[in-house]
């Protein structure tokens, strides 16, 4: 359990390599940045509901088939078994959200092998952390798949949400910017960016420039020195508080509680 954040001892978050969340975080409440190194992952999740119990689980499952080859060697049925060992109704809302839930991420994995059985990949890394140093900054990012094409190296993500972005709304993600500049930094070489929408099933590939990328490298690297340069951890009490997973540990929500203000409207 969450312990209340009299109970925090901490002043400044670790010196590790900065990832894409932890800069949307800084951005939009820097207490919320400050208090994520000190939240679980479990606990994370419980926030986030069953779509994390359901992004969780396809992605495991995918990643386990891939470890062995992909679904041209791996039986849809043990495809279906890693999702069975990775799912934790606990997570939905209730019954009927997890009986749905369940129900689709077996539907979604069932035809991913289908339309992948006959289509190997060539694949250099599944679950792989990259972690590189972008204008004297680190960074790290994590690819799901990382696939060897003949154009460059593929940096993929799977999805389980029901919105499937377009290239260009892609390009505007800064995880999936982050997750190209690091990738072509330790991969030394050209990569691409791209998710796989499970729902749809169909690869998106994000459409970044080279001006385009310049920008985000820019970007990125005021955003690091602006966090690094920190000693003042603010809260930003809004809307958003609502479904933050570091409300447990924030000190706007325990003794004072916060005055009833626009997040509530």
């Amino acid at each position: 359990m969450l312990q209340p954040p009299g109970y925090l001892i901490y002043q400044e978050p670790p010196r590790r390599p900065l990832t894409a969340r932890n800069l949307d975080d800084y951005a939009l409440c820097p207490q919320k940045f400050l208090l994520s190194f000190f939240v679980s992952p479990t606990a994370s999740d419980r926030f986030r509901g069953g779509p994390a119990a359901l992004q969780r689980a396809a992605r495991s499952a995918l990643i386990a088939c891939y470890r062995e080859g992909g679904p041209s060697q791996v039986p849809v049925a043990r495809l279906l078994e890693a999702f069975e060992a990775h799912w934790d109704g606990s997570l939905c809302a209730d019954s009927l959200e997890e009986e749905q839930l369940h129900r689709q991420g077996l539907e979604m994995l069932r035809r991913y092998h289908q339309q992948h059985a006959g289509a190997p990949v060539r694949v250099l890394a599944v679950d792989q952390r990259l972690e590189a140093e972008i204008g004297g900054h680190r960074f790290v990012a994590v690819a799901d798949r990382v696939d060897d094409t003949e154009e460059a190296v593929l940096l993929l993500r799977y999805r389980t949400t029901r919105q499937t972005p377009g290239p260009k709304a892609l390009g505007k993600d800064l995880s999936i910017a982050l997750l190209l500049l690091v990738g072509e930094a330790a991969y030394g070489r050209p990569a691409q960016a791209a998710i796989y929408a499970l729902r749809p099933g169909r690869l998106v590939r994000a459409e970044i420039s080279p001006t385009r990328k310049r920008a985000w490298e820019e970007d990125l690297v005021a955003r690091a020195a602006q966090v690094r340069a920190a000693r003042d951890y603010p809260t930003n009490v809004g809307r958003h508080c609502r479904v933050c997973r570091c409300r447990p540990l924030c000190p706007a929500w325990h003794s004072p509680k916060p005055e009833a203000g626009e997040w509530r409207q």
